[in-house]
């Protein structure tokens, strides 16, 4: 397998010295690599001798990454962010390829760097060691504050106003802010800033001022400072205003969604971008042109499917196909990012229980860029976040221009126009319109089935679609390259004239499968309405625990298409597979909203069926009361006064009298139905002696007119 930018390679005579490939050169002879454990400048191999390395087994590739953490924004402290901020800045102006691998040039651009942002040479170094040793991703630049202590869990409340003291004295009082001012300050803010007239910040202190700090003259009727209470300042108010909202947010609310895309958005790339090379993915999404079944109950149509496609604009290969049942939002958009970069011989045996040839699909890197529209989930803030945790760069089309990604547009057309003819339940030109069929009752196909079908045409363009206009290179030419995608794929990778990456599945897991919460309880895992169990839980004894102490909640990532594994996270780099317990199994590979589908059907039921419940619980009721009545009126007849008296001190014997009454009863119900059973015998056998003589009688009427 060819080498690629980020993948780790360990020594079998020191397993403690892991190298990563930091960069590959065009011509793809020299690999630049650096040692993760004691970060340095990267030094250049020649490919070939790290080819015969790999091939005689001196080193080997790693799949786990030691410096591979997942972690998010919202778990991040203030300082945090910003010293990753500040590092990512320098690195992304100084880390210009292929000088920044060049010592000379190297030097020039880390004394610029330190010029331009006031910071000594070393500390710049630092910045890009560390960026190569830990993957080359915006998260590696985090300081390991982590490793330091508990961190601070709220924030720090103040006496006494903090900052420095007033150098001229006023009547105002100040006082620190307290989160009676902190709300304060946010309505004010929502109610006289982020508002369409667009007024300034000034005037929405003041307006504060006059609404919450203020008291009416007697003499004039006008309001104005009540002086026996602090006020808060100016200062305080824009500090507050500055730290809860990014300029982008405020020109979001006061602007609109509209300008800021217009005016303020940023422009990371450009609809002419030069993609010669493979790793620049486009994304797409449609509804599938067929309708489908339950997984859980054939009987129940569930609709119409939302397909992503992901293709690789050089090649033409897809990358991935993902059908699900959501709609085109953040999470649909998030799980189909999942099962680009996943290996899809791993998926298609977990999930869809089909085996195919690691060769047919090897497809499951990272690219550099991804093209996709300006749908409202590709545009999301949730996807820039996405993309910068995984430095990869979007690239948003302009509104109403399908032509730039005509590519990705055309294999919708022509994966369901191929598949179509073949499946019932498939909607046809004349759908809804008079005298037109109904196409949903003829839907047999669930999720999972037409996902296998969508596999196997994607596995036939791939493999077997000849690309009869396709631009060939000169060196395509000239190495004999057939117009095949995955035979196009295949060169650009060993040619490195991409930018793909790899990623550890957890890395990519927690990135992109989205969160929930779940509680441990006596029963096991309980997400939803399902119950897991992991080797973790089992080991600690966390089941025991919840049934002594109570149940406690954990988040977890989980896969809506797939109920069969929920995963949480232990740390920054270790995360446990849950799976269903053994009672659940039926539900393994269904979908989640065919299982809240299916509750909601038992509930259902449950409410249909409380009227016959009752009913049936009062006429038990009644008949229970009834035999009661009756043995209570039994008994009356055996005493002769009001008293009811029990003969309790000799039960044994009591006992064994009642069984032989019992017995004698059932003995006399034997011998009558005995008697019955020989009567009817008796009588059985007299009808055949009658029978038998009027037989013989008239055989001899027969002989004798026969003499005759």
């Amino acid at each position: 397998m060819p080498l690629v930018v980020n993948d780790l390679l360990q020594s079998t005579g020191s397993p403690i010295f892991i190298q990563r490939v930091v960069w590959i050169d065009e011509e793809y002879q020299l690999c630049f690599l650096v040692n993760v454990n004691e970060p340095s400048f990267p030094y250049s191999k020649e490919l070939h001798n790290i080819e015969t390395s790999l091939n005689i087994g001196e080193i080997t590739k790693v799949a786990t990454d030691p410096w591979a953490i997942s972690v998010n924004d919202e778990d991040l402290s203030g300082i945090e962010i910003e010293k990753r901020e500040k590092a990512w800045m320098v690195i992304n102006q100084i880390h210009l390829i292929p000088d920044i691998f060049i010592p000379k040039r190297r030097s020039e651009l880390i004394k610029a760097a330190s010029i331009s942002f006031s910071l000594s040479t070393k500390t710049v170094r630092q910045y890009l060691k560390r960026y190569w040793t830990r993957g080359m991703v915006k998260n590696a630049l985090l300081p390991d504050f982590n490793n330091c202590g508990k961190q601070r869990e709220k924030e720090r409340q103040y006496t006494k106003k903090a900052g420095r003291p007033f150098v001229y004295s006023s009547s105002i009082q100040r006082a620190a802010i307290t989160d009676e001012w902190k709300q304060i300050i946010r309505i004010s803010l929502e109610k006289y800033y982020f508002i369409r007239s667009k007024p300034s910040l000034k005037h929405a202190y003041q307006q504060m001022v006059k609404k919450y700090f203020t008291k009416k003259d007697k003499k004039t009727g006008y309001k104005v400072l009540d002086l026996d209470r602090p006020i808060i300042s100016y200062d305080q108010f824009y500090y507050w205003y500055r730290k809860w909202f990014k300029p982008e947010d405020a020109i979001h609310k006061r602007e609109g969604r509209r300008e800021f895309l217009q005016n303020y958005r940023a422009i990371t790339g450009s609809a002419t971008e030069d993609s010669m090379g493979i790793g620049t993915y486009a994304i797409d999404a449609t509804i599938g042109d067929i309708y489908l079944v339950s997984s859980i109950d054939r009987n129940k149509v569930i609709g119409r499917p939302v397909i992503y496609l992901t293709v690789d604009i050089f090649s033409r290969c897809i990358v991935s196909v993902y059908a699900g049942i959501q709609n085109m939002s953040k999470e649909s958009l998030r799980l189909a990012l999942a099962n680009a970069f996943e290996d899809k011989k791993e998926f298609c045996k977990r999930t869809l229980d089909m085996d195919i040839d690691e060769n047919d699909w090897p497809i499951h890197y990272l690219p550099h860029t991804i093209l996709a529209d300006r749908g409202s989930e590709l545009i999301s803030n949730e996807l820039t976040q996405i993309t910068e945790d995984l430095n990869i760069k979007i690239q948003n089309l302009g509104p109403y221009r399908p032509e730039l990604k005509a590519i990705c547009e055309k294999y919708f057309d022509i994966l369901q126009g191929h598949i179509s003819p073949f499946l019932p339940g498939a909607v046809q030109k004349d759908f809804m319109k008079r005298g037109g069929k109904d196409y949903r009752k003829k839907a047999v196909l669930n999720l999972n089935e037409y996902v296998q079908i969508l596999v196997r045409a994607v596995l036939y363009y791939n493999n077997h679609n000849y690309l009869a206009g396709y631009p060939l290179t000169q060196n395509m030419i000239e190495e004999k390259i057939p117009p095949i995608p995955i035979e196009i794929f295949k060169w650009g990778l060993h040619k490195g004239t991409g930018l793909l990456r790899t990623m550890p599945l957890n890395v990519i897991r927690s990135s992109l499968l989205p969160k929930g919460s779940a509680k441990i309880t006596p029963k096991g895992i309980k997400f939803g309405s399902l119950f897991y169990t992991c080797p973790r839980a089992l080991k600690e004894r966390w089941f025991s625990k919840a049934r002594i102490q109570g149940s406690w909640d954990m988040g977890v990532r989980f896969d809506p298409q797939d109920v069969s594994n929920i995963y949480i996270w232990i740390d920054r780099h270790n995360y446990e597979v849950c799976t269903l317990l053994e009672q659940y199994e039926m539900y393994r590979g269904a979908k989640m909203e065919e299982v809240e589908s299916l509750n909601k059907g038992r509930k259902q039921q449950e409410a249909e069926y409380e009227e016959s419940s009752l009913n049936g619980e009062i006429k038990l009721a009644q008949e229970i009361e009834e035999i009661v009545r009756k043995a209570k009126k039994e008994t009356s007849k055996q005493i002769s006064n009001s008293e009811v008296p029990k003969d309790i001190r000799n039960i044994r014997e009591n006992r064994e009298n009642e069984r032989e009454i019992l017995k004698k009863e059932k003995q006399t119900v034997v011998n009558q139905n005995n008697k019955g059973k020989h009567l009817n015998r008796v009588n059985d056998n007299a009808g055949t002696v009658k029978v038998m003589d009027i037989f013989r009688e008239k055989q001899k009427e027969v002989l004798y007119d026969g003499d005759n």
